[in-house]
């Protein structure tokens, strides 16, 4: 059986990953037998990263490798799609990994008026008078990162704006074809949705999470991916 090694649980949802969830969707829908195995330390994983897929072959790094290794055992992402709509889908890939990717670490480790409960998601599993020392590097690192890229240099209306170009454009997608691409899931919507939900669910205070409740268009377009995708 497959193994998939993932970041725990965290904000009601599979993982407090989106790169997680989208792995996990993946393996659902290629039909092989897999199951979790839960870390939170992913330094000795292969880019010091997670998701990573446990398989016969070894060991499988990374979403996009997941995915290039279930679509060669037979899984197939885009079915019914031409070349020209697959490579729309790919685009709706990179946005949400690295674009949306972005404003979901700055609403959860920049944000200081949520930062305490999203801690305390993250690092459940550490003893709570310890978490704050534990949490304080790791956040720090990724507070650098998100200045040196440049995301966390936008004041908050101009994230806000940004922000809300892809989700007027997700939406436009989604209430007239029920999913991205087509009428069915595809590669696009098992990005795109990790990455929505994980912004919905982060944290009630937050504006980004507010401003997703708020959108009907959005919210049943998650409803409709989850309930194709159930993740155990």
């Amino acid at each position: 059986m497959l193994s998939l090694l993932t970041f725990p649980t965290g904000f009601g949802l599979f993982s407090i990953s989106p790169f997680c969830i989208k792995s996990a969707m993946m393996l659902e829908l290629s039909g092989q037998p897999w199951q979790r195995s839960d870390l939170l330390d992913p330094t000795e994983m292969p880019h010091r990263k997670l998701p990573v897929l446990e398989t016969p072959e070894g060991q499988i790094a990374d979403s996009d490798g997941i995915r290039d290794w279930l679509e060669a055992q037979g899984a197939d992402f885009d079915t019914g799609l031409d070349a020209a709509s697959c490579a729309q889908a790919r685009a709706w890939v990179r946005l949400a990994e690295y674009h949306l990717g972005l404003h979901l670490l700055q609403m959860r480790w920049n944000d200081d008026t949520v930062w305490p409960e999203v801690r305390d998601q993250i690092f459940q599993s550490v003893p709570e008078p310890m978490r704050e020392e534990i949490s304080a590097p790791i956040r720090k690192g990724v507070q650098d990162g998100l200045h040196w890229q440049g995301v966390a240099r936008f004041s908050n209306a101009e994230r806000l704006r940004r922000l809300e170009q892809d989700l007027k454009a997700i939406a436009a997608l989604a209430a007239r074809r029920g999913f991205l691409m087509s009428g069915k899931i595809t590669s696009a919507d098992l990005s795109v949705a990790p990455f929505l939900i994980s912004m919905l669910h982060t944290s009630e205070a937050s504006a980004v999470s507010k401003r997703l409740r708020e959108d009907k268009v959005l919210c049943a377009y998650l409803s409709r991916v989850f309930e194709m995708v159930p993740l155990p």
